[in-house]
């Protein structure tokens, strides 16, 4: 069968229209599924998966309405849970810079339900109080969920005093659920307001940082501390790692496979083919990490920077890049993937407010997915693709069955044969990752079924798979994923 490329692709999605690329799978003909093959080493390790790799971003400003992240805010504590039992939140993004920390709660206390961010790249000054009130109902909100917190302070508009007098709070208050702090957000990105926006230089950065973490080394000692966060500049990641190794823990950056949304070729054609974005911004910070010897972690991103883009954020697209992007992290030795939302942007995984309930967006399944390969050990996998846009991932686990996720990014169904070098299969099963269409906003399932408002899933059994002759054989039908289980 001939390779569709990309242009051609195009063209034929053009020339179909809205309703072919709409029409559920089970309405359209099926032609003939491409044969694929892949074979699993399960006794070649890429790397371990930590049960904590799962995790989401938001805008520190939210802490501003202590009410969010709260104990009482138990729709969205049953959404966390049904994520991860063990996630990670991290809260910084552009607003961190406006935050402002009060040891007393304001005479008038916020209004209830308050939404903030994600922002969409105004970076407008406002100013968010944070006050002890958010910090302890963040801490009743974690221990709710299970999850622990990366947590950014103001480094651009702060003091080095302001933000010990808000990290004591902090680390006092939440204790163990604190994984680390971090100062500033997306330096790589600063601008001198008062000089006509002209950009910080990687040695500004790194003097406040120093002084920022002196004063944390010296009167917060046991604090954990990350860094640096930046936005995309690689370079200032591997000079950040070589000259301050032993004063953080773990290294952190963003990455956003997208932007601006304005730009005609943000489109979903994109988002599903990785290119030398990914490289450089992945790839160059992970080996910077391994060079000075600490494990990193990809603090915030998502499909498009900004806010996201309608139409593309927000269809079922997203669900198989997010999917497919935490699995791919996780194999290269990544121990964690956040990414970021709130409020009711396009990329956000979770949208909605405490008054209106919430929901979660098509990319909240592809998560799901990814989830289950936490706390296991991911293998060495051949994939033999025909040229479809198709990505493989195999893990074990100490006494669990054996689990192999399939991401058919491409416009043809695929038959998967899976072979393992250590012998046949007892049994398996598949479950599923599907939409209507890869554009769909609505219709999303996983294992057969949706998150409700409340955080309620109520998965099916999986198809059972026949084995033939120690082989496995598994159709992926196009724009979807699958996850087999292996016994």
């Amino acid at each position: 069968m001939k390779q569709l490329s990309r242009r051609e692709f195009c063209s034929i999605t053009a020339a179909l229209g809205a309703t072919a690329l709409s029409a559920p799978h089970s309405l359209m003909a099926q032609p003939a599924a491409l044969q694929v093959s892949l074979a699993i080493d399960p006794s070649t390790s890429l790397a371990n998966v930590p049960v904590d790799f799962m995790g989401l971003s938001y805008e520190s400003g939210q802490l501003a309405y202590p009410d969010y992240f709260s104990s009482q805010n138990t729709a969205l504590i049953e959404i966390f849970r049904r994520l991860s039992p063990a996630g990670v939140l991290r809260l910084g993004g552009n607003l961190s810079e406006f935050t402002v920390w009060s040891e007393s709660e304001p005479a008038t206390p916020p209004e209830a339900g308050g939404l903030v961010g994600p922002d969409p790249g105004h970076r407008e000054p406002r100013t968010f109080t944070i006050t002890p009130l958010s910090i302890r109902n963040l801490q009743g909100f974690l221990n709710a969920t299970g999850w622990r917190c990366i947590y950014g302070l103001n480094l651009g508009g702060g003091t080095p005093e302001q933000a010990l007098a808000e990290g004591s709070f902090v680390a006092k208050t939440l204790g163990p659920q604190l994984m680390c702090v971090q100062f500033g957000n997306e330096p790589d990105l600063f601008k001198h307001r008062d000089q006509g926006n002209k950009p910080w230089t990687y040695n500004e950065f790194l003097a406040r940082w120093k002084m920022f973490r002196a004063a944390f080394h010296e009167k917060l000692p046991e604090v954990a501390v990350a860094g640096p966060d930046t936005a995309s500049n690689q370079k200032w990641v591997k000079q950040f790692t070589e000259d301050v190794p032993k004063e953080i823990v773990l290294v952190t950056s963003h990455y956003y496979p997208e932007g601006p949304p304005a730009d005609p070729r943000m489109n979903i054609d994109l988002l599903l083919h990785p290119g030398e974005r990914f490289d450089y911004s992945c790839r160059e910070a992970l080996d910077s990490a391994k060079a000075a010897g600490l494990p990193f972690r990809m603090a915030e991103g998502n499909s498009c920077y900004n806010a996201g883009k309608p139409g593309v954020s927000d269809t079922f697209a997203s669900a198989l890049w997010a999917g497919d992007f935490c699995l791919q992290m996780a194999s290269m030795g990544c121990v964690g993937v956040n990414l970021h939302g709130g409020a009711n942007g396009f990329y956000s995984p979770i949208v909605g407010s405490i008054g209106s309930g919430f929901e979660v967006r098509p990319e909240f399944y592809g998560l799901m997915l990814a989830q289950q390969f936490a706390g296991r050990t991911l293998h060495r996998t051949t994939l033999e693709a025909q040229g479809a846009n198709l990505t493989a991932y195999a893990a074990g686990g100490d006494g669990a069955q054996g689990l192999v996720a399939v991401f058919n990014k491409d416009a043809r169904n695929v038959e998967v044969t899976l072979t393992e070098a250590s012998g046949g299969f007892k049994w398996a099963t598949v479950e599923r990752l599907e939409a209507p269409a890869i554009d769909s906003k609505l219709g999303v399932t996983f294992e057969g079924a949706a998150v409700g408002s409340d955080g309620q899933f109520h998965a099916r059994a999986g198809e059972r798979l026949r084995s033939h002759s120690g082989k496995l054989s598994v159709r992926v039908p196009a724009y979807s994923a699958a996850l087999i289980r292996l016994g």
